[in-house]
């Protein structure tokens, strides 16, 4: 009952919405709706600037008709672009990245533990033919060690054991230290279920095309591996089915979504001893407490699943359960074995951006050490060697802190501004702006691999076995933490992998109420303008994205956590700090954007952008860039022209049709010379510089701006 009630309310809440759009788009003023063109974003002057040929070298294109398109066409009809599939600005600056992690290892300068240890690892992945001699045998060892399972309890065994199961397989793992839901200066343990082979849980309760799809991608490629390993049919058809049979079994009893505010304070976030009574059977404190996790005292944990485990986990099921962690071995080492493997592999489930003129194209020496870095837990020891080369001080870190500050004050002006919002609520505002924590480049801690052992192909090592001791140090570290009851939520910690530094990402992170500046994204003005970037170009291209990540802080799904990142305060109730009547009328602005997005028709013959997908983060994309101008005003001399420029720059992109299809159906961020065009036609300052009309394609009449900010 519960789920279906959830299903109702937000098909309720999406018709609503949808019914909202539709009242708005047919209330618009101006031209008649029958001449289409002139409801259409740009009057019909915009190019897709985006797809592939749309623009070429020798096009007059007026900056006043079409900004991204004339302020991009040269870099876009360069040929060094054009000979891609897929290009970005994104793209340019992780190929910056890889090439740089190489050459951090040629400097002599940089030395230690962390130098000398990726330096072996580095010779282990690019050694091609040590790895195509050694085939598939570095990984037999850790598949024959599953299969010589003789009984569940050398099952609980075989999970609870660094040595024997570094890379955490298993039904229910630990994953990160996290505060606690309410006491945010506490922290807890969380426990999650592994990636699903078809990717989400949504692929075993509904299948749909693409699950199928991916099924008979992830089918051929088990049954290739174990093919090399000798399995035959029978075995692999075995292994398959019983792996699919748990995941089924985990699919189908997930419940986190369900939860209610109670169950989530007093159940999901829980303690040891109340926990004890979830496992019903199921050995989970011996599995953690032998992988060093004794201390832990907080759990956040899918309580259900886990009281259901039982069901699964005992001798009958043995073979199902050790199909399933051959499989999770399988999906995790196959990428760091011999040639064959990865071409095999890659040629039964190439992704789209690998395929190009029907070829796939193989991966560089810096893409694919680049890769196995990630992929093989030695990202933080990368990481501490890029910050001690390129933010060996406090310089460069300052200045961006410094210009995060007053892109922090730029919000505060614009929320007392508001008029829309009551008092009570811009106070709320306020305050959780200032206790916004900025992170910036830097991690809190330093990443130490002097433990990590990584042998070379004389030494009789692998990447496989340099993967396994490089996990056991992560596991020890999160266990370490995991033991403190304390956490401050200021710390960034170097070794928690959905946060390093050298990925090409800003980003706001709700449950922190934190900004994320990472030296990866540094790196994207660097790739657009080199080393000597004027301060209006780093405005437009990494500025404006820091204030499109402030902006979430006070969107809506922000507004719901405090100013600590809380969904709920310390006697158990909701956070949210704008009042009912403040969210209806920020729904209603941001529906308007969600209503002028829905006239564009970027292809012709294709559907239109659904608004309603996009409409927040092109909200987020106009506050940043209207916080950026409200600094410019004190600016003496301010640039304006280098600052668009800086802009559209970062939004440079070419891209086939079929995918900017998938883009328009699935990805909740606007197309990118929407980006551009769009939010830069909302500001008189824009207009101003380019002396833009009406008449000309990037004009919009006040009246129909759609600022929610």
């Amino acid at each position: 009952m519960k789920k279906d009630f959830s299903i109702k309310i937000r098909r309720m809440t999406a018709m609503v919405l949808v019914l909202t759009m539709l009242i708005q788009l047919t209330a618009c003023g101006g031209a008649d709706s029958s001449s289409g063109l002139a409801d259409e974003p740009g009057y019909g002057k915009w190019v897709d600037s985006d797809l592939k040929g749309s623009v070429n070298a020798d096009d007059v294109i007026r900056l006043q008709d079409d900004f991204a398109a004339s302020a991009n066409k040269e870099t876009i009809t360069s040929a060094r672009v054009k000979d891609q599939l897929i290009w970005t600005t994104g793209a340019d600056a992780t190929d910056l990245l890889q090439t740089r992690f190489r050459e951090l290892l040629r400097d002599e300068s940089l030395t230690g533990p962390n130098a000398e240890v990726m330096r072996t690892f580095e010779s282990l992945v690019l050694d091609w033919d040590e790895r195509d001699r050694l085939g598939v045998e570095p990984i037999r060892k850790y598949i024959d060690d599953i299969q010589s399972i003789s009984s569940i309890e050398e099952m609980t065994e075989y999970q609870s054991s660094l040595e024997r199961n570094p890379f955490n397989l298993g039904l229910i793992m630990p994953s990160t230290v996290n505060a606690q839901e309410i006491h945010v200066d506490q922290s807890t343990l969380v426990l999650k279920v592994p990636a699903y082979t078809l990717g989400s849980r949504d692929s075993y309760l509904d299948f749909s095309d693409s699950s199928l799809e991916l099924k008979e991608v992830m089918d051929d490629t088990i049954s290739y591996l174990l093919g090399r390993l000798g399995y035959d049919e029978k075995s692999i058809k075995n292994t398959l089915r019983g792996c699919y049979e748990i995941e089924q079994f985990l699919a189908t009893n997930e419940c986190m979504s369900l939860y209610n505010r109670n169950e989530i304070l007093n159940k999901v976030q829980t303690d040891r001893a109340a926990l004890e009574s979830y496992t019903c059977g199921y050995p989970l404190f011996e599995i953690l407490d032998g992988r060093g996790f004794s201390e832990a005292e907080s759990f956040n944990v899918d309580y259900m699943l886990l009281s259901r485990l039982n069901r699964i986990y005992d001798q009958d099921h043995l073979e199902e359960l050790k199909a399933f962690l051959t499989v999770q071995m399988l999906k995790y080492g196959y990428s760091m074995l011999d040639r064959e493997t990865i071409e095999k592999t890659r040629e039964i489930g190439a992704s789209k951006t690998e395929k190009h003129d029907g070829e796939i194209v193989e991966r560089t020496d810096d893409q694919e050490f680049s890769a196995m870095i990630a992929d093989c837990s030695f990202k933080p020891a990368m990481d501490q060697l890029y910050l001690e080369k390129y933010f060996p001080d406090d310089t460069s870190t300052d200045k961006i802190r410094d210009f995060i500050d007053r892109l922090k004050e730029s919000y505060r002006i614009m929320i007392y501004e508001e008029d829309w919002l009551s008092e009570e609520t811009k106070a709320a505002a306020v305050e959780k702006l200032d206790h916004m924590v900025i992170q910036v480049v830097r991690p809190s801690n330093t990443a130490d691999y002097s433990m990590v052992t990584v042998k070379s192909y004389d030494e009789g090592g692998t990447i496989l076995d340099a993967a396994a001791s490089a996990s056991r140090l992560l596991c020890a570290h999160m266990a370490e933490r995991a033991s403190d009851p304390n956490i401050d939520r200021e710390f960034w910690d170097i070794y928690d992998k959905g946060f390093s530094t050298t990925t090409v990402n800003c980003f706001y992170n709700r449950e922190r109420n934190s900004i994320f500046i990472m030296a990866g994204f540094v790196a994207i003005g660097e790739t657009i303008y080199g080393e000597d970037i004027t301060d209006e170009e780093f405005m437009g291209c990494v500025g404006s994205v820091a204030g499109h990540e402030i902006s979430h802080g006070f969107d809506s799904n922000g507004s719901h956590n405090d100013l600590y990142g809380r969904r709920y305060d310390d006697s158990g109730q909701e956070t949210d700090w704008m009042s009912t009547e403040d969210r209806s009328r920020l729904d209603e602005r941001v529906g308007r954007v969600g209503s002028y997005f829905s006239l564009a028709r970027p292809i012709p013959g294709q559907q239109q952008v659904e608004g309603i997908r996009v409409m927040n983060e092109a909200t987020a994309d106009m506050a940043g860039i209207k916080a950026v101008l409200y600094m410019a005003r004190d600016i003496e001399g301010f640039d304006y022209d280098s600052f668009f420029r800086g802009y559209a720059a970062l939004y440079a992109t070419q891209t086939e049709e079929k995918f900017e299809v998938e883009a328009i159906e699935d990805d909740e961020h606007p197309l990118d010379f929407h980006r551009v065009n769009i939010t830069l036609q909302q500001f008189d300052e824009f207009l101003d510089t380019y002396d833009i009309k009406p008449g000309d394609g990037m004009y919009l009449d006040p009246d129909k701006r759609i600022n929610v900010w």
